[in-house]
């Protein structure tokens, strides 16, 4: 499998089919998809405009960003699967309904700082807010992917790009193999 990081909290996964997660990107994404995922209503994490730029089979979001913003889909919940994609829990701040996502072994949690329990992850994304700097360290820890990718910020911006090798410093003094990429970068597993 590819996976690409976006920009912002956008996942392009390529493998048995082409997903996208969390479509607010700042890199180009393919032109179609089978599957678009949203985690959420925050717009950091789904623009509308850049949904309607790219073609896709089916959207599968939580109900409440549906009637957010008005969009067709199939509205999940936590313990749910869609074409081998489950559907985990997610904790986002301020957010009316979110959710995790996994599959082929890449885990997105959207903003979350705590990580739903999944076996066998060899890519898991993570936000990089200094606030929760700790608690990432400790839920990873726990759940033991094979790497660590930080998102959910502007890497051409300096002082956000710090927080993320700040965050994979933190991770890599405890034995947690992690990595800054930048936005459009191909990360195989």
């Amino acid at each position: 499998m590819e996976v690409r990081w976006l920009g912002n909290s956008c996942v392009e996964i390529s493998g048995d089919f082409d997903l996208l997660i969390d479509p607010n990107y700042t890199v180009n994404p393919k032109e179609k998809y089978r599957i678009v995922c949203v985690t959420h209503e925050h717009t950091d994490h789904i623009d509308v405009e850049k949904l309607k730029r790219i073609e896709y089979d089916m959207l599968i979001a939580p109900r409440a960003t549906l009637d957010e913003f008005g969009i067709s889909g199939k509205a999940v919940k936590p313990g749910d699967e869609v074409d081998g994609i489950k559907v985990l829990e997610s904790w986002c701040w301020k957010a009316k309904e979110s959710v995790s996502y996994f599959y082929g072994g890449v885990l997105h949690p959207g903003d979350s700082a705590k990580f739903p329990k999944a076996e066998g992850v060899k890519l898991a994304f993570t936000a990089c807010f200094p606030d929760f700097f700790d608690q990432y360290v400790e839920e990873l820890k726990k759940l033991e992917p094979e790497l660590v990718v930080p998102f959910h910020y502007d890497y051409e911006k300096e002082n956000k790009r710090e927080n993320a090798e700040k965050l994979v410093e933190l991770l890599l003094k405890e034995g947690v193999e992690a990595k800054v990429v930048k936005p459009g970068e191909v990360i195989k597993i």
